[in-house]
C-alpha cells in the first residue's frame, strides 16, 4: 500500500537512479576491507584496490531479492513490530554524547541517562522500537560502551531492539546476547544501522557491520548522506546522486552475502553552515531529502527510513517544535517506514533532552492519529442518529458518542488544550516545567518487564566475562 500524500515524476527517479549507476560503473565505492573485497570478486565484479565498480545487473539483481516487508521479533511478542507496507514505526534520538538540562547547560551523558531512556521507550504509547545508542555514555568505557547499552535496552525494555554497529565486537555481541534470548535463528530480531562515509565510501567498521549481521540475516538499515557543499555536492539533486549510489552499494553487499537479508533504504543530506562549515538539520532541504529518500524506496519496492523530529534549537521553543514537526510530518506524509531520531534530540543531534523528549512523544502520537485512514463504515456515518436527532439532538448523551469518546479522538499528553481561563490557572505553564513533572511521573511509575531470572542472570554474566576479557 502507498499511503504517501508527497509524490515525484517517475522521470526524476528514474534519473537518480541511472545516474547513480553511471557512478557505480565508472567511479565505483571503497570498501576497506579484504573479506568485502573478496565476496566481491568471488561474484565477478570488477575491483581497484579497494575500489570496487558495479554493473547495472549488479545492482538490479541484488534490489530483487530484498524484502518489501518483514517483522521484528520483541522479547514480548505482543510488542513485535512490522517495517514496510503501510506501517510507520520510530525510535528515539541516536548517538548524542551530551544531555541538555532545561537550565540550557550541556553536560557529558552517562550510563543512568542510557537507563532512564530505556524506561521512557518502554512506557512510551507512540515509540515501537528501541535505538541502539539513544546517548554516548561517557562514564563507561567506550570499547565496552555497547555491552552496558545492550543489556540496559533487553532487561529494561521488551520491545524490539537494535543491534551495535560501531565495531566488529560489538556487532558480534549484539547478535550473542540476541542468541541467547531468541537462539539461533535468521529471523529479524534486531535491526542495526550502517552510516557510510561520503563521498561514495563506507568504514572499515560499518563493513563489518554488513558482513556480520547480513550472515545472520539480521535487518540492515543502510544509510548514505552527505553535508551539501562540503562531501557532496551543493545542490539536492547532486547529493542524492552521490549517496543512491552508495547506498546501493551496501544493499548488494548484504544480498551477495545473504540474499533475502531484509534492508530499509537510507538517504540524506543536510545543508552546511557556509559560515561555520557545520550542518544543519530541521531544514526545508533536510525535509526535501526526506521526502525523495521515500519515493526512492518506493521506486526499489523496500522499506525506507527517515530522521526525526531534529531540530538546531537547544530548548522548548517555537524552532524546536516547528522543525520538528516539518521533519517528522514531512516523513509520514511521503510514506516513511521507519524514522530514528523521532524523540528527544537537540542541536544537529549533538545532545538529548528529556523534557523534548516527553514532547515529541505528543507530536509522534499526533501523525500516528493523522496517519489512521477516515473510517467510512455505515456506523461511522451515523445516518440513523442524524436523522433521529435532527436539529434539536444532543449528541453527547447518545450511547454511539459514548462508545466512542475515548478513542476517537487524539488526546496530547503535554499539549495545551484547555480554555484561556484555565491556562492562566495552570501550575506551571512553562511547556518545559510541564514536561518535567510528566518525566518524574513516568520515571517513578516505571515497571521493569518481566523477564525469566536465569536468562538475566545469563545476559549479566556474558556482558560481565566480555568487559573482563576486553
Amino acid at each position: 500500500m502507498n499511503r504517501a500524500i508527497i509524490n515525484f515524476e517517475q522521470k526524476t527517479l528514474d534519473t537518480i537512479h541511472n545516474y547513480s549507476l553511471e557512478l557505480l560503473r565508472s567511479t565505483g565505492i571503497k570498501f576497506p576491507s579484504e573479506k568485502a573485497l573478496g565476496i566481491f570478486k568471488k561474484h565477478g565484479l570488477r575491483t581497484d584496490g579497494d575500489m570496487v565498480f558495479f554493473e547495472a545487473a549488479d545492482i538490479h539483481k541484488s534490489m530483487a531479492t530484498v524484502p518489501s516487508a518483514f517483522t521484528i521479533k520483541a522479547r514480548n511478542p505482543a510488542k513485535s513490530i512490522r517495517v514496510g507496507d503501510d506501517h510507520f514505526v520510530m525510535a528515539p534520538g541516536y548517538g548524542p554524547p551530551f544531555i541538555i538540562e532545561p537550565s540550557g547547560e550541556k553536560r557529558d551523558a552517562n550510563l543512568k541517562d542510557v537507563q532512564n531512556f530505556c524506561k521512557l521507550v518502554q512506557t512510551s504509547k507512540h515509540l515501537d522500537f528501541n535505538s541502539s545508542m539513544v546517548v554516548q555514555p561517557g562514564d563507561v568505557p567506550q570499547d565496552t560502551a555497547h555491552l552496558d547499552i545492550l543489556l540496559s535496552t533487553l532487561l529494561l525494555t521488551d520491545k524490539p531492539i537494535m543491534g551495535s554497529s560501531v565495531s566488529e565486537a560489538a556487532a558480534r555481541d549484539s547478535l550473542k546476547l540476541a542468541q541467547m534470548i531468541w537462539g539461533h535463528t535468521t529471523e529479524p530480531v534486531m535491526i542495526s544501522l550502517v552510516d557510510s562515509l561520503s563521498p561514495l565510501q563506507y568504514a572499515a567498521e560499518m563493513v563489518d557491520a554488513i558482513l556480520i549481521f547480513a550472515e545472520a540475516g539480521q535487518p540492515l538499515i543502510i544509510h548514505s548522506a552527505c553535508n551539501l557543499g562540503i562531501t557532496g555536492p551543493i545542490t539536492i539533486a547532486g547529493s542524492l546522486v552521490i549517496s543512491n549510489a552508495t547506498t546501493l552499494a551496501g544493499t548488494c553487499l548484504a544480498q551477495l552475502i545473504h540474499p533475502g537479508t531484509p534492508i530499509v533504504y537510507g538517504l540524506g543530506g543536510s545543508p552546511t553552515e557556509m559560515k561555520t562549515g557545520g550542518y544543519v538539520n530541521g531544514s526545508p532541504e533536510d525535509a526535501k531529502h526526506t521526502a525523495i529518500a521515500t519515493a526512492m524506496g518506493r521506486y526499489y519496492n523496500i522499506p525506507c527510513r527517515s530522521q526525526g523530529a531534529l531540530t538546531e534549537s537547544f530548548c522548548l521553543d517555537y524552532q524546536a517544535g516547528m522543525e520538528s514537526a516539518m521533519m517528522l510530518t514531512t516523513a509520514a506524509l511521503s510514506g516513511v517506514h521507519l524514522s530514528l531520531h523521532a524523540c528527544g534530540t537537540y542541536g544537529s543531534m549533538i545532545a538529548m533532552s528529556y523534557e523534548k523528549f516527553i514532547a515529541d512523544e505528543d507530536l509522534c502520537g499526533a501523525l500516528k492519529k493523522l496517519m489512521q485512514p477516515v473510517e467510512f463504515t455505515d456506523d461511522a456515518y451515523a445516518m440513523d442518529l442524524i436523522k433521529e436527532l435532527g436539529t434539536s439532538g444532543d449528541y453527547l448523551m447518545q450511547i454511539h458518542t459514548v462508545n466512542r469518546c475515548r478513542d476517537e479522538f487524539f488526546r496530547p499528553e503535554l499539549s495545551n488544550q484547555k480554555m484561556h481561563s484555565e491556562w492562566l490557572e495552570m501550575e506551571p505553564r512553562d511547556i518545559t516545567l510541564r514536561a518535567g513533572k510528566l518525566l518524574k511521573k513516568r520515571l517513578t511509575e516505571y515497571e521493569k518487564p518481566e523477564i525469566d531470572p536465569q536468562l538475566e542472570k545469563d545476559l549479566v554474566q556474558y556482558v560481565r566475562g566480555r568487559k573482563q576479557d576486553t
